[in-house]
């Protein structure tokens, strides 16, 4: 009987995060807009976006995400990857994508609150407060900012089911739920796999000591055991997580190109924030949107990056209750658990070591909080209905103290806040401490219990429209139009087909697409065209170095590694680039251009054609080394990219039989040579493609001597040369290009891409399922005394 109730209020559960989740995103299901912004969340429409329709269009031409060209000047998509599992509106055609990103999340709404009622229910939670805990997880700030910022929604989805998973390995030594949510965490990113063994580590032994004291055997058993259960997650989502990984270590933020460790290691510990970061850290709790929504947020850093601690307003009226009421031992995990959120918020050194000093970040550390404070408060709201009394007094101080500090007779402060939203949480506070002291005094706990779980999900349906909905928004008559991502560059693009039969060409285009204000640097990825600027925050780090060694980047800039404009307004870069046509609004500099020819007038762009287009893979006989090359003025640069290839060293060049570059004699040929000469001789030595595809192209070319043959796209060690059916090695040249040594003669040869640790990965997962197997089969059950 017992089961078949928890049962029964398990699909309540669900019924009530599906009622909510449709009260709260009404302008995205029944309204007209879509959760792809144009605000400060501007990364729905210019990253995700993109990622999702490249990804899509990817998977049906070819085959399990690996290289693209589609990304920047070409780039592996083993960091997208994981969206297969994480995202699945990336398995829609492009049309229904941005349709669907509301029931996507929604559905990870779902996920999450039945997650968390089943953990809740697991430490014998009263029904009312495991319900309370499900809906506000699943409608807290750090869910609804997921309606953007979609990986958030992914880590509150990881990371519920990890507690769950950990607690039913614990009291029923169930662990199979374990691996898999730790082979999915690593899906995310597998910097996640961190954040997860960081979680474990502190949360499971702290678990057991709440509930059986100190016992440093059982402890050590158990958290041993958890550890090899997760060990063997990590293998089970190797397949994802090593190759992302790979596309991760070779990207400036990985590699230390621009990494932020050695000025963030360097500051004091006791090191303090700005006033403005305490005040927001103080009334970010109360609501997501109290210091302003969206681009018109008014605290510390922007509204992402601040914290996203709001969870219900009556989580903050309970959760000190956990420090006077309950066993010793749990008021201990209580305390350690508050101190170390108050000295990560209070000293920000902590914070970047928690980030391993990658960032200042509270992402994660938010999430955290929420998932500590909502579980503690919901066991207090657990045992307020069973009758066990709260310290009335201590809940008249938490709500006088919380409205202190809402209503502080300071002028800067109060003009951080929006007055709008001080009055309701004002109400809310109230109503919800006199309800909690009016069911405690005339013994009606279970009746208030209900009424309190009411009145938090009309509070929730408020807060969080407001997150979620009163902020700009791509809407769905947009995707009809003819705006945005739907304007008129499909007809260019479809004209440039029916015209043109070369098979691999880039598109210079200037006016973004995206319908964001922020110019959106990934065109390419929605409308299927190659260009060369990307915006993702893993860019290829050869494709980087090779742009900033042109001075088309600044040097050690993490945020230009990450908003790329490619080679854009460079006449010799876009020849070299393979770049054969131009879409301008602003023709005149085009029409005053030699080498510029025009094609088309559409309506609001001009379409030019490059007469001097040099194909994909140009060979060169003689060389010159990087050290020289970086010594050379930023405007010769890109022109004598025409002329020489650029190797590591001079034993480099001596080693493929080239003839070493004289820098006077190559100056001289570029003064009188013109562009259209030098155009032509490269072409006659050029690769002609006779095939291709994203990770599979093969041509024919004829050389005089020994050359290196450069192909335009970022080196990676994945690629692979056949020369005349012998494999060659590959080379990385002109500072983060793919080049290959060839012999004289005429040649047939092939390239094709493979993530270098691809069968490593493949390996690593088949032996982890034939563990997992093997394992189901012999312990089906831990021997987990919790």
């Amino acid at each position: 009987m017992k089961d078949r109730s928890s049962s029964f209020f398990f699909w309540i559960t669900g019924a009530c995060l599906l009622l909510l989740g449709a009260l709260i995103f009404r302008d995205f299901l029944f309204g007209g807009a879509v959760l792809l912004y144009t605000d400060i969340g501007n990364d729905s429409v210019n990253s995700y976006y993109p990622d999702f329709v490249n990804l899509s269009n990817y998977i049906r031409t070819q085959g399990f995400p690996s290289w693209s060209f589609h990304v920047g000047m070409g780039q592996d998509l083993a960091y997208a990857a994981g969206y297969l599992i994480w995202q699945p509106v990336s398995w829609l055609s492009k049309d229904l994508i941005a349709p669907a990103l509301v029931y996507q999340h929604l559905g990870k709404v779902l996920i999450t609150g039945l997650f968390f009622f089943r953990f809740l229910q697991l430490h014998r939670l009263q029904t009312p407060a495991a319900l309370l805990g499900s809906l506000l997880l699943s409608f807290s700030a750090y869910m609804c900012i997921g309606s953007c910022w979609y990986p958030f929604a992914d880590e509150v989805v990881c990371f519920t089911a990890i507690l769950l998973a950990t607690e039913e390995a614990i009291r029923r030594g169930r662990w199979l739920l374990l691996a898999f949510a730790v082979a999915l965490v690593g899906m995310i990113t597998p910097f996640h796999l961190y954040l997860c063994a960081l979680f474990l580590t502190f949360y499971v032994p702290l678990r057991l000591f709440g509930e059986n004291g100190w016992r440093p055997q059982l402890v050590l058993r158990t958290c041993l055991r958890l550890a090899a259960v997760a060990t063997l997650g990590v293998g089970l989502g190797a397949i994802i997580t090593l190759p992302y990984l790979h596309a991760i270590l070779n990207s400036p933020r990985a590699s230390g190109t621009t990494s932020a460790v050695a000025e963030l290691s360097s500051f004091n510990f006791f090191r303090l924030e700005s006033s403005l970061h305490y005040v927001t850290s103080a009334l970010k709790p109360f609501s997501n949107d109290l210091l302003g929504t969206g681009d018109s947020f008014r605290g510390w850093q922007n509204y992402l990056e601040a914290p996203l601690t709001y969870c219900g307003l009556i989580s903050l009226l309970i959760f000190p209750q956990v420090l006077v009421g309950g066993t010793q031992r749990r008021r201990i995990v209580c305390g350690l658990f508050l101190v170390g959120m108050v000295l990560l918020t209070i000293f920000p050194w902590l914070r970047y070591l928690f980030w391993l000093f990658q960032g200042d970040y509270y992402r994660t550390i938010s999430l955290f909080w929420v998932l500590g404070a909502l579980t503690l408060s919901a066991m207090v709201f657990s045992q307020y209905l069973e009758g066990r009394p709260l310290n009335l007094w201590l809940l008249a101080g938490t709500t006088l103290a919380l409205l202190g500090l809402l209503h502080l007779p300071y002028e800067r402060w109060r003009a951080l806040l929006d007055p709008g939203l001080r009055f309701p949480i004002t109400l809310f506070l109230c109503v919800n401490a006199a309800l909690l002291i009016a069911g405690q005094l005339w013994k009606r706990q279970t009746l208030v219990a209900w009424l309190i779980v009411g009145l938090a999900a009309i509070e929730l349906t408020m807060f969080d429209h407001i997150t979620v909905a009163k902020r700009k928004t791509v809407t769905k008559e947009e995707l009809r139009s003819r705006v945005g991502y739907n304007d008129e560059t499909s007809d260019v693009l479809r004209d440039i087909a029916a015209s043109d039969n070369e098979k691999f060409f880039r598109l210079t285009k200037l006016r973004s697409s995206g319908p964001s204000t922020a110019p959106s640097l990934n065109d390419a990825m929605v409308f299927g065209y190659y260009g060369t600027s990307s915006y993702s925050s893993f860019n290829n780090i050869n494709y980087t170095n090779f742009l900033t060694a042109l001075n088309v980047l600044p040097p050690n800039s993490e945020v230009h590694t990450r908003w790329s404009v490619g080679l854009l307004n460079d006449a010799a870069l876009s020849l070299f680039g393979c770049e054969k046509y131009a879409l301008v609004e602003d023709p005149m500099p085009y029409q005053r251009a030699l080498q510029y020819e025009f094609v088309k007038r559409y309506e609001k762009g001009y379409l030019f054609r490059n007469a001097r287009f040099l194909p994909f893979g140009l060979a060169f006989d003689r060389y010159l080394t990087e050290d020289a090359f970086h010594k050379l003025p930023g405007d010769e640069k890109s022109l004598l990219l025409l002329h020489v290839v650029v190797v590591s060293s001079e034993s480099d060049g001596e080693k493929l039989g080239l003839a070493h570059a004289n820098l006077s004699e190559v100056e001289q040929d570029a003064r009188n040579l013109s562009l259209a000469d030098l155009a032509s001789a490269r072409r006659k030595t050029g690769l002609q493609l006779t095939s291709f595809n994203q990770t599979r192209f093969a041509g024919t070319v004829s050389l005089p001597q020994k050359s290196i043959l450069v192909l335009q796209t970022p080196f990676d060690r994945g690629w692979h040369a056949v020369q005349d059916g012998q494999p060659v090695p590959v080379l990385k040249v002109d500072v983060g290009l793919l080049g290959v040594g060839l012999d004289a003669g005429e040649h047939n040869v092939q390239f094709r891409y493979q993530n270098p640790v691809l069968v490593t990965s493949v390996l690593a997962t088949l032996i982890s399922l034939l563990i997992l197997g093997v394992s189901v089969w012999r312990w089906p059950r831990l021997n987990v005394p919790g």
